[in-house]
């Protein structure tokens, strides 16, 4: 398989072992991208090839023609007004598990947050729905604004499922500051924290089936307890983890 023609399928560990291949490959990219599937690396790995098929395959100069600019059709308000309702009904369907008005001060910011995403959102696939075949290019960077939002709406979803449920809030901010790090002890933290996010979500769902079987309210509350306090952890340990691959991409 070449680049061109990963491009139709775009599968991460393909892409991956592409990149290897080349002989213009960057050690600090290569190492960044073995880490593994996560959205930013998707995107990083979408313009990294995008780089290499451009470099290998540079375009032909051709003769300026005379030809008219092409002008965008005028947007259609019986369109727009379909695409509108459409937005709202599917809003409605979205968000009716929640009571706005239940919600504390802080959770009522993020949930006007996650309402604004959810409509950038139906905005960007009404937008790819409308793209020709041949708009490879642009459906791409489409889809990695979507892939970005999808993300962060579920971490809102999460906040407020977590509040809804326990009643406490998830935390929001990084632990410590990374930036002094070195990328060796940041790797090696990284890894740390996913080897945590790993056995605590095996102790949540070992607690959540234990639940089922307990009919004593005290001993019932004490594991929703641990639960609470454990996907707290989690959440600021998921957190964590973002910030340093941030760092690793901004560092390259």
């Amino acid at each position: 398989m070449n680049i061109q023609e990963w491009f139709k399928d775009q599968d991460y560990n393909t892409g991956v072992e592409l990149y290897a291949s080349s002989p213009n490959a960057k050690n600090r990219i290569l190492s960044v991208l073995n880490r593994g599937y996560s959205s930013r690396n998707m995107s990083l790995l979408i313009k990294e090839l995008r780089a290499l098929k451009n470099t290998k395959n540079p375009p032909k100069k051709t003769l300026r023609t005379s030809k008219k600019p092409k002008h965008k059709a005028p947007v259609i308000p019986q369109k727009e007004a379909e695409d509108n309702h459409k937005k709202s009904e599917a809003a409605k369907l979205y968000f009716k598990k929640v009571k706005y008005g239940e919600l504390p001060p802080k959770l009522k910011v993020r949930f006007r947050k996650l309402k604004d995403l959810f409509y950038d959102l139906c905005d960007l696939k009404f937008e790819l729905n409308e793209l020709p075949p041949e708009k490879e290019e642009e459906a791409l960077d489409i889809q990695i604004k979507i892939d970005a939002i999808d993300s962060q709406k579920d971490t809102i979803w999460k906040e407020i499922d977590h509040w809804q449920e326990f009643k406490t809030f998830l935390p929001d901010k990084v632990s410590i500051d990374f930036s002094s790090l070195s990328d060796i002890e940041l790797e090696r933290k990284r890894q740390n924290l996913e080897n945590y996010i790993r056995k605590k979500n095996g102790r949540i769902e070992k607690w959540k089936n234990e639940l089922s079987d307990i009919d004593d309210k005290n001993e019932a509350k004490k594991i929703m307890r641990q639960i609470d306090r454990t996907q707290r952890d989690v959440h600021q340990h998921e957190i964590d983890v973002r910030k340093i691959e941030d760092i690793f991409l901004d560092r390259l």
